[in-house]
């Protein structure tokens, strides 16, 4: 990819986390509760009991076993408007994504890639209004999964009258001799506690689709990604980290890629490069199983029936007060281009979403 880069013209999504408003009084004390261990549910984070829940947590319900499916009636993308609590000193937020059988127990037969987003604006038109993905995840084949992640960096959006969607790309419905869908639930759990969030998060791209394997000008990867542009404050930056999440689909082209190649994945910061290669290659031991099909395969950043949380890479030294530069790139493992000389109808591509977050 050519490194020099323009100062393109993108929009900027800022969100200030705290009301930089004096206290006008004594602040009340903060309640704190015993925070969940993520770090020792990694990397299947399967969902706890939620009787274990901290009393002190506050559990706010964003979907309930809303059906997924295609057909008479498409539910492939569902939303619901969610009241986040309006203030709060969160130490933690967790996410529960649950996926269950229809009634009669006909899940869908096929892995599905699948996305939950907040809409920002939701009093926008749907031509103007913004996305933030908060979690992407492959559906299991034939059977249900539940999965409990880490969301406290996204605290600045979750809070207040907000928009969340779900997408689930299942092609079968009701009557359908593979499956008929999915009953979807989303919900989100807040710890109080010494305040935890970044000051911004500055959403670089939603859920987009980059398709590799192409080597022409007009249709590299090069050619589907602008340089982005974000400026900071100029105060002391204590953090910045950039959040990647990629899965790669599609196979039958040369090397089955981009679904079963590794691929390196370079977020260039002011033209320093942070390499990231998301294979998994433990889907095997996935406790969400047995399911069928192809489930113990490894894979480009991702396994039926789990979370792909992603990748988080601390860029603080490589950014500054002022005006960043960001691109971004997809190679080969090696770090040569993909040449995808066996194309096919669907050719091979790899769903992009990136964020960074900013503490001061």
């Amino acid at each position: 990819m050519n490194r020099t880069f323009l100062v393109i013209g993108l929009t900027l999504v800022m969100t200030q986390a705290c009301s930089d408003a004096e206290p006008s009084g004594p602040s009340e004390p903060i309640v704190t509760a015993e925070l969940y261990d993520f770090d020792a549910a990694a990397p299947w984070f399967e969902c706890p009991d939620t009787s274990t829940f901290p009393a002190e947590a506050t559990v706010v319900p964003a979907l309930e076993q809303v059906y997924q499916r295609f057909g008479t009636e498409n539910t492939r993308d569902v939303s619901a408007n969610v009241s986040f609590p309006e203030t709060g000193s969160w130490a933690q937020i967790g996410m529960i994504v649950r996926l269950e059988c229809p009634e009669n127990g006909l899940c869908d037969h096929w892995d599905r890639s699948a996305s939950v987003q907040m809409v920002t604006n939701p009093e926008a038109e749907p031509e103007n209004q913004e996305h933030v993905e908060l979690a992407r995840f492959i559906t299991p084949y034939k059977i249900a999964m539940c999965q409990y992640i880490d969301v406290t960096p996204m605290a600045p959006l979750l809070q207040g009258n907000k928009a969340i969607t779900s997408w689930i790309d299942t092609w079968v419905g009701e009557g359908h001799n593979q499956g008929e869908g999915w009953r979807t639930s989303v919900s989100f759990v807040f710890y109080p506690g010494t305040d935890a969030r970044p000051k911004e998060i500055i959403n670089v791209w939603s859920r987009r689709s980059i398709t590799v394997g192409e080597i022409e000008t007009e249709s590299n990867v090069e050619s589907q990604v602008e340089p982005f542009t974000f400026t900071l404050p100029d105060q002391q930056i204590r953090k910045v980290e950039a959040h990647l999440i990629t899965t790669g689909h599609s196979f039958n082209n040369t090397n089955n890629c981009a679904e079963f190649c590794q691929m390196q994945h370079d977020v260039l910061i002011n033209d320093v490069n942070y390499p990231i290669n998301p294979w998994r290659a433990d889907c095997d031991q996935n406790p969400v199983s047995p399911q069928y099909g192809t489930w113990e395969y490894p894979r480009n950043g991702w396994c039926p029936g789990a979370i792909s949380v992603g990748n988080r890479v601390d860029i603080t030294r490589d950014v500054k007060a002022g005006e960043n530069t960001l691109d971004f790139d997809i190679l080969l493992a090696n770090g040569l281009e993909y040449d995808n000389t066996s194309p096919n109808d669907l050719l091979p591509y790899t769903l992009v979403s990136l964020k960074l977050y900013v503490w001061y």
